[in-house]
């Protein structure tokens, strides 16, 4: 580490797996776990490990103790659906229909199309919309479980992405348990024994807001593992096929993500280097879908040797443009000084007939260095200069889990720093993506001060955002899939925590992107889910980047609390230059908010973006754009719902599942006990931890369409 050419990752020690039908002894025969990554010496903060050995939590009820929120990582197995590791054995092991969670830890949201890039509507028309970016995250950021990954939990505190506009493809990263480990060796970060599988799919929720958003997400790859020969990874049947590589086409169908990010950080031989290769190739011929991303550690003849660059030696693993080996190559961090302007790595990849900006991702360590990392992208692609490859970024989310192990995201006045802190990462040190680029000098020591968000330029200053706001309708109501409380129409239905990042609206295009006006996100109250957007001044909030044909008017509807004045701004495609203001009517109150409506007349010019011009101080609780025939149409009453006791909970509650069956006029579907919202999902199945029954036994299922509008529910009782 102390030689900056050979600097690596350190060696990062975990990504594994949750537990199959053998592992799921604890709560009521129901229970798994989500996950922990571990940083490296020297993280952000001092923090020492995310997920690091601490106070051992027991019980079938994951360890919840009442009062205090137990210390993140501190370990416990989360009831119900969870997902693990994966070694050779499990995944030909693997069979749908006798996963006891499989249902439950499906993506069924398909990858969303993005728009066509458009130069005028971005927020810097002179940046290059060709740069991408990859990032590995830790989407388990403040849980107090680690081992395996919950998609849906009661931790009001973790953290979740909200800013997918400027990502390409999201990769996972920390480490999960076989299902071979005993649940109370799981429970404890400290035991021995607690092996950790190669293999470790996304979080399904992660998966579903990356979908909406048209985010790639890949799954982890992680050797060394003990406890496992890795050549039982390259068996080769004697008809040319790969038995592990078809079971690794089958769980990425089966749970619907996007593929692996392949970790090698030990040395394998020559042989094996070869079959990893044509297993590799035998992948992406089978399942073109297939996205794997190739670490710059091992070359081709087996040893872990980290090269910095794109070079000749590292560039055969991408195989050839006809017959790709893998889809891209995550460059170590030491390109500042292998390739220190990027340039030999843009070379290498189009001598290999590649395009450099598709295939090459330069690494930049936030783990480590939080907004001031040693390396620095956005001095080679910044608005007026392509950037010559495109970027990695490896847990940029650290801030959010060296915090949570302090505590501090406990409160709403802790939950709000660190997203003012998430908003300068992505949109820059004044928070507005037009306006990004550092305010002061970069210059060594780098990887320290590193909450000093003045020294970062921002992604916003070297990716476009994207869009996948390409038809009507649009709906937001500004639900990040966290909260510790849970409004309908105004009303608490919900006064505890609660994640779900499936559950999340599409993210805005820009956070936020404003002239006048100042933009912050609110959980003191909200109209629904657990935010809205506190606004004060008078002035502009540019809200969704578009490419939308209008076959009627479009009804916009927005509601809000204590604003002045609402105008709809439309831009279009054939005079990005002109903004035309629709002024909002309001049109009924409930609860303390208004709902304002207007309409944007048909035009053959296609819409472009769609801006919001306020004044006063208040909130936005929702916005609704839709053609105006079909704006109030409404899914209809599900046909079958069932609930199901599947254990004891914390004390005296019960854990329950639901089933019901998909219907194709609704997109999402709410569970509540007597009005109390239990959550929501996108799937035909959802568990709900620790229900007190003494609320009732009678429960609604109530179908939500894709313009947000709830059908009529349907009642069971257990």
């Amino acid at each position: 580490m102390s030689d900056p050419v050979k600097v690596s990752r350190r060696t990062l020690v975990t990504v594994g797996g949750a537990g199959l039908a053998v592992a799921l002894a604890g709560g009521g025969g129901t229970a798994a776990a989500a996950s922990g990554g571990v940083a490296a010496e020297g993280a952000p903060g001092g923090v020492v490990e995310n997920g690091a050995p601490g106070g051992v939590a027991a019980g079938g009820a994951g360890g919840r103790v009442a009062g205090a929120v137990p210390k993140p990582g501190s370990g416990g197995i989360p009831p119900g659906p969870s997902t693990y590791g994966w070694n050779p054995a499990d995944l030909l092991d693997f069979d749908p229909a006798r996963h006891p969670w499989g249902r439950h830890l499906r993506c069924l949201v398909p990858l969303a199309p993005r728009i066509a890039p458009f130069a005028p509507t971005q927020a810097h028309p002179d940046l290059d919309p060709g740069v991408r970016l990859s990032t590995l995250s830790l989407d388990d950021a403040g849980t107090i479980y680690e081992g395996r990954n919950q998609p849906i939990g009661l931790e009001g505190h973790t953290y979740t992405q909200r800013f997918w506009p400027y990502i390409d493809v999201w990769g996972t990263w920390h480490g999960q348990v076989l299902p071979s480990v005993p649940s109370d060796v799981v429970a404890n970060p400290g035991a021995p024994g607690r092996n950790y599988g190669v293999i470790d799919i996304p979080n399904p929720g992660w998966t579903e807001a990356a979908h909406k958003n048209g985010v790639k997400t890949i799954g982890g790859w992680f050797w060394p593992r003990s406890g496992v020969d890795f050549g039982e990874f390259l068996v080769q049947a004697a008809d040319g096929s790969f038995p592990v590589g078809d079971k690794l086409i089958e769980i990425r169908r089966y749970f619907g993500f996007d593929g692996l990010f392949i970790n090698q950080e030990a040395t394998i031989t020559t042989t094996q280097a070869g079959k990893l290769r044509d297993l590799f190739r035998y992948i992406k011929a089978q399942d073109p879908a297939f996205y794997l991303q190739y670490y710059d550690a091992d070359l081709p003849n087996g040893d872990l040797d980290y090269q910095n660059t794109l070079n000749a030696r590292n560039v055969p693993w991408l195989g050839s443009p006809g017959d790709q080996t893998v889809d891209s190559i995550f460059i170590n961090y030491g390109w500042p000084y292998a390739d220190s302007d990027l340039s030999g790595s843009a070379k290498t990849a189009t001598a290999a007939g590649f395009d450099p900006r598709a295939v090459a991702f330069a690494g930049v360590e936030h783990q480590q260095g939080g907004f001031n990392p040693e390396e620095c992208f956005t001095d080679y692609a910044y608005p007026g200069h392509p950037g010559p490859v495109s970027v990695g970024l490896f847990v940029e989310d650290q801030y959010w889990a060296t915090a949570a192990n302090s505590g501090a995201t406990t409160t709403p006045e802790g939950r709000a720093k660190y997203r003012d802190l998430e908003q300068r990462f992505w949109s820059g040190p004044t928070g507005n993506p037009a306006t990004s680029g550092r305010l002061e000098p970069r210059k060594p020591p780098y990887r320290t001060d590193v909450l000093n968000y003045k020294k970062w330029d921002g992604i916003a200053h070297g990716i476009v955002e994207r869009s996948t706001y390409g038809a009507l309708p649009i709906v937001t109501s500004f639900n990040i899939g966290v909260g510790s409380t849970f409004y309908l129409d105004g009303k608490q239905v919900r006064d505890s925590g609660w994640d779900n990042q499936g559950c999340a609206d599409r993210s805005l295009t820009w956070q936020f992107w404003t002239d006048g006006v100042t933009v912050t996100l609110d959980e003191s109250t909200a109209y629904e889910g657990a935010h809205s957007l506190a606004l004060s001044g008078t002035g502009v909030m540019h809200l969704f980047k578009t490419d939308i044909t209008q076959a009627a008017a479009t009804e916009v509807r927005v509601v809000a609390q204590g604003l002045s004045t609402l105008e709809v701004g439309v831009t279009r495609r054939t005079n990005p230059g002109s903004v035309k203001w629709i002024r909002l009517t309001a049109a009924r109150r409930s609860a303390g908010w208004t709902e304002y409506r207007g309409r944007v007349p048909r035009d053959n010019d296609r819409i472009a973006r769609i801006s919001l011009r306020t004044s006063g101080s208040g909130h936005l609780g929702k916005i609704l754009l839709a053609d105006a025939r079909t704006a109030d149409t409404a899914p209809t009453r599900p046909r079958i719902f069932t609930v199901a006791d599947a254990g004891p909970g914390a004390g005296a509650t019960r854990h329950l599942t639901f089933a019901w069956h998909l219907q194709p006029d609704a997109t999402a579907y709410d569970v509540l006990q007597n009005h109390r919202w239990l959550g929501r999902v996108h799937r035909d199945v959802f568990f709900a931890e620790s229900v007190d029954l003494t609320n009732g036994r009678t429960f609604d299922l109530v179908p939500i369409a894709p313009n947000g509008n709830r059908g009529p529910s349907i009642r069971t009782t257990l």
